[in-house]
């Protein structure tokens, strides 16, 4: 049938025949209704617990971050006011410690120095205390590592013993001491490795400063495990879990002991069904308090509850099985489903089948043919009538567009427009610096040839210009304008071209021998056939001009000077010039011969330029 006859129908009726078959599932109404209301009942619940644990998180985790920092600020405050030298061993062993026995969340008190040297107290899982120091080494050479061991003993502590090793833990490799130094403010880091070894905790680190001098950085730490145990004793609902999530999901605290340290929600085993419900609703971008319904062939629906906590990008996340509060519900609800089964199967067959004939199928076809444009295989774009009159037109308007971007691309190197229709970028006015080859070629004695054929000297320059460009393209290179009877040409733009002058050079050649395949346009201009012009440097490339108009193009000096070699050939009596830096550019994989130094008119020094004679070019 022919296309303009085709019958079309119009979307608005297709969609009122689909809104007509939704009254066969009316039945459906009540059941709906009160499942919904059961649902938002559960899910007020939910809520509920979920701000409680929320809330008890993040005042636990503000008051040990608190004294955290506070600790920090106490010994900067030290330090700063002079009251002890960094360097005071006795004094400063003296401050950590107390303040280390005073904080029970604190696991780390150190002080990293710009040497590479560290000091800190350390509280140790068993309840000791232990202070270690990491002299100076060498770069690549292990750091001479001390640790004295302190056991608490009523209203003080007890020497134990001292330790004598080596160290390869660098404080200026540690994110902590980098933070610090670099932030004016109290600067917020997770750290997997401490001192002594993989320790996972927060730390919050400062810079010290005597009189505008660095003296180094100060840190205090608080170990992961003490979140772990909080979120343990957490009242949750029997079946469910918690966890504190960090960017990118990464787990640094679950409320089930037997978890251990696991990294990321993608560590998780497979059948931990909860795990796997957080892993596909948890997102850094989701709003605080948002709570997605995720299904789970294991324990049914799972309601996924996530709240920001208040350090960095923290997030409290609660996955709750539904079946939890609305087991007797669902029970009940079970029965109705058989009733409205056959009404709904038989509307959705219907809808499945209206929507493949009238949508699915006509929007793939669409699909396909915007994948050819995003391509750029305009050839292969064709009308494909539809049943739908507004998908019909949709067809025509990418016809129309495929033939318009066709024609489009005869103007502008296909290189410059192939990106603009694949990434639905917007052209504008600017550019950058490159370093391009730039070759300029034209037909000698064009204007003579004018005055002796008239328009008959079309197909000849037609001839010329299209034999360029074949040459041009084969070498990578992009078409960047035509000037009369001059083809001008760059290399390394806008696509990267890392041996761009060979090509240039290589190009040159094909053209010079391209041209002497051909009868000669004229008996008097059988032993010059073209000029080319060839040099190399930095030049501003990129769309140029206006916003109503822009040309993709090259400007600069070296595109002058590429222009200026093309009048040097005529005058040496070659088909070729190059410049001394296209040559050095080709790392001497092409054979030339020196022409000698040359004036170029706008230029105060002369220039050092080649020719490649026939024959010479090498593999």
């Amino acid at each position: 049938m022919n296309a303009r006859t085709f019958p079309r129908i119009k979307m608005g009726r297709a969609v009122t025949a689909l809104l007509l078959l939704a009254v066969l599932s009316t039945a459906a109404l009540v059941h709906l209704v009160w499942y919904r209301t059961a649902s938002r009942n559960i899910e007020t619940v939910v809520a509920s617990l979920d701000a409680q644990s929320t809330a008890a998180v993040r005042n636990e985790l503000s008051s040990n971050l608190a004294l955290v920092s506070s600790s920090a600020e106490i010994v900067r405050s030290v330090f700063f006011q002079g009251a002890i030298r960094p360097d005071d061993e006795v004094k400063r062993e003296f401050l950590f410690l107390s303040l280390l026995r005073e904080q029970p969340a604190i696991a780390w008190i150190g002080f990293g120095f710009p040497d590479g040297r560290f000091f800190g107290a350390h509280a140790l899982p068993d309840g000791e205390i232990e202070m270690v120091e990491i002299g100076w080494a060498p770069l690549s050479k292990p750091r001479p590592l001390r640790r004295d061991l302190y056991k608490p003993i009523p209203g003080d502590i007890f020497f134990e013993n001292r330790l004598n090793a080596e160290s390869v833990y660098v404080p200026e490799g540690s994110p902590w001491y980098r933070l610090g130094r670099t932030s004016a403010e109290p600067a917020w880091s997770l750290v997997n490795i401490l001192p002594n070894g993989f320790e996972p905790a927060i730390v919050v680190s400062k810079k010290v400063e005597v009189f505008g001098h660095f003296e180094g950085v100060v840190m205090v730490a608080v170990s992961l495990h003490r979140l772990s145990a909080i979120l343990g004793g957490l009242k949750m609902p029997e079946g469910s879990k918690a966890f504190v999530l960090a960017r990118d999901n990464a787990v640094l605290a679950t409320s089930e002991p037997s978890d251990g340290m696991v990294a990321h929600l993608k560590d998780f085993a497979a059948s931990d069904a909860l795990a796997a419900a957080v892993a596909m609703a948890a997102s850094p971008e989701k709003p605080d308090g948002s709570r997605t319904l995720v299904a789970s062939k294991a324990l049914g629906p799972i309601f996924v509850s996530s709240g920001k906590l208040p350090f960095e990008d923290w997030r409290l996340v609660t996955a709750i099985p539904r079946a939890t509060f609305a087991r007797d519900i669902d029970a009940n609800t079970e029965r109705l489903i058989f009733i409205i089964g056959g009404i709904a199967v038989l509307a959705a067959v219907t809808a499945i089948l209206f929507a493949r004939i009238l949508f699915a199928r006509p929007l793939s076809r669409l699909a396909e043919q915007l994948h050819m444009i995003e391509r750029f295989e305009l050839d292969a774009v064709e009308h494909r009538p539809a049943l739908l009159t507004e998908l019909d037109h949709f067809s025509s308007a990418l016809k129309r567009m495929s033939s318009g971007l066709a024609a489009f691309a005869r103007f502008m190197p296909v290189e410059v427009v192939r990106p603009l229709v694949d990434g639905g970028l917007k052209p504008r006015p600017g550019g950058e610096l490159r370093d391009i080859t730039v070759l300029f070629a034209d037909l000698p004695g064009f204007t003579e040839l004018t005055e002796e054929f008239g328009a008959g000297v079309e197909p000849s320059l037609t001839r010329f210009l299209t034999l360029s460009i074949a040459a041009i393209h084969a070498e990578g290179g992009t078409v960047d304008k035509f000037i009369g009877d001059a083809v001008m040409a760059i290399w390394n733009a806008p696509g990267n071209v890392p041996d761009h002058a060979l090509r240039a050079c290589r190009a040159a050649a094909a053209i010079r021998d391209a041209m002497h395949a051909m009868a000669p346009i004229a008996p008097k201009h059988d032993e010059i056939r073209v000029r080319i012009g060839i040099n190399t440097g930095v030049a501003l490339v990129g769309n140029i001009g206006s916003t109503e108009r822009l040309s993709y193009t090259a400007i600069g000096d070296v595109v002058n000077l590429a222009s200026r070699l093309v009048g040097v050939a005529k005058d040496k009596g070659v088909e070729i010039a190059l410049s001394d830096e296209t040559l050095r550019k080709t790392r001497d994989l092409i054979q030339t011969r020196p022409l000698g130094c040359v004036g170029i008119r706008g230029r105060i020094a002369p220039v050092r330029v080649h020719t490649i004679d026939p024959a010479v070019m090498a593999d």
